[in-house]
Parts: C-alpha cells; sequence; structure tokens
C-alpha cells in the first residue's frame, strides 16, 4: 500500500483495519505500525525531550496497541484519538515516575558511549575490556530475566530486538529489563569503587 493511500484512508478503513489487528491479524498490525509509529516519535519526543525515550515510548505505545486491541471501541473514539491517548498516557506515567530524578538512567551511564567499533583497531580503549570484566563480575546480582537481557546485549552484542525474539517478551519488556539492570549495575559497581 502506497503512502497516500494510507493517508487518505477514512476512519472506518483504519476501524476495519483495527477489526483484524483485534484477531491477532500480524499484517494489519504492520500497517499501523509503519503508519503511526514516526508521527508518535514526533508526538512523545515533542512531551519527553529526549529521542531515545521517544523511541522507547513508541515502541511501548504500539505493544499496548497490538495487546490491548480488544479495548478498542470504533464508536466512541477515532483509532488515532485511541493510539495517541495510548501514547499520551505512557508519557505523563513516566513523567509522574521520574518527577525530581534524572529522566533515565542510559547504557551509556555504564557503558562508553564513544566506543569504535573493531575495526577501528587504532582506536581501541582497554578501558572497554575492563568494563565488560566489572560487568560479568556483577551479572549475579541481578535477577534471572535483567541478567538475560544484560548478556544478550552487552557481552553477546545482539539488537534489542532479537533478544526480544529469543525471549519471546515484547520490544518494551526488554528495553525495560536493561534500564532497570543498568541502573543496579551502575549503583552496585558504585559501591565498589
Amino acid at each position: 500500500m502506497t503512502s497516500t493511500s494510507v493517508d487518505s484512508r477514512t476512519k472506518q478503513q483504519w476501524q476495519a483495519l483495527m477489526e483484524r489487528v483485534k484477531q491477532r491479524d500480524r499484517k494489519a498490525f504492520e500497517e499501523i505500525f509503519v503508519y503511526y509509529s514516526p508521527r508518535l516519535k514526533q508526538f512523545t519526543f515533542k512531551h519527553m525531550g529526549n529521542e531515545q525515550v521517544a523511541l522507547e515510548l513508541v515502541q511501548e505505545a504500539m505493544s499496548v496497541v497490538w495487546q490491548k486491541a480488544h479495548l478498542f471501541n470504533g464508536e466512541k473514539s477515532s483509532l488515532s484519538t485511541w493510539i495517541y491517548t495510548v501514547a499520551r498516557n505512557l508519557c505523563f506515567d513516566l513523567m509522574r515516575k521520574q518527577k525530581g530524578k534524572e529522566l533515565h538512567v542510559h547504557s551509556e551511564d555504564i557503558w562508553p558511549g564513544d566506543f569504535c567499533p573493531p575495526d577501528f583497531v587504532e582506536h581501541y580503549s582497554p578501558e572497554l575490556d575492563r568494563l565488560k570484566l566489572q560487568v560479568v563480575k556483577f551479572l549475579d546480582t541481578l535477577p534471572e530475566p535483567q541478567k538475560q537481557v544484560v548478556q544478550a546485549v552487552y557481552l553477546d552484542d545482539m539488537p534489542q530486538m532479537q533478544v526480544a525474539e529469543m525471549l519471546n517478551v515484547p520490544l518494551g519488556t526488554v528495553k525495560s529489563r536493561l534500564r532497570l539492570a543498568v541502573e543496579k549495575l551502575r549503583h552496585t559497581m558504585g559501591e565498589e569503587l
């Protein structure tokens, strides 16, 4: 389907597409995801002011759309209104949780953000090996679900989407486990220094 024909869909056509999603039609969900994700990213970025957080919220919002499709009622609201309400509520929930705190603990807080790929050997930093050893040392302090995600993402260099598929959990769950693990590792490693 071309973007022009997607953009010109009527409220009833979007509603019919969502009815297919309620029947667990992945193709229908993919069409909704492809159309709404970039729009939701702009929307969540305006609320949060952080691109990475905005991307995570889009993933979480679309996960909610898939998991709670049965709650959508086309007679009460349009699909766009429902999806944007889901995203807005997630933004507000996160802002409430983070009130008075740093917005997020990022992986860069314990993992160097300026790490160069291995093909740039002249820029290789031995600090990375030391950091990996520290992470391995403290890996057992994490709950098993968080440990699996840290092992896969940081030590096995797997993309988060692949980890989600491997563990058979939503991408948002992988991101949440990773965020919690990073926070715990940073705290635990800080006590040792």
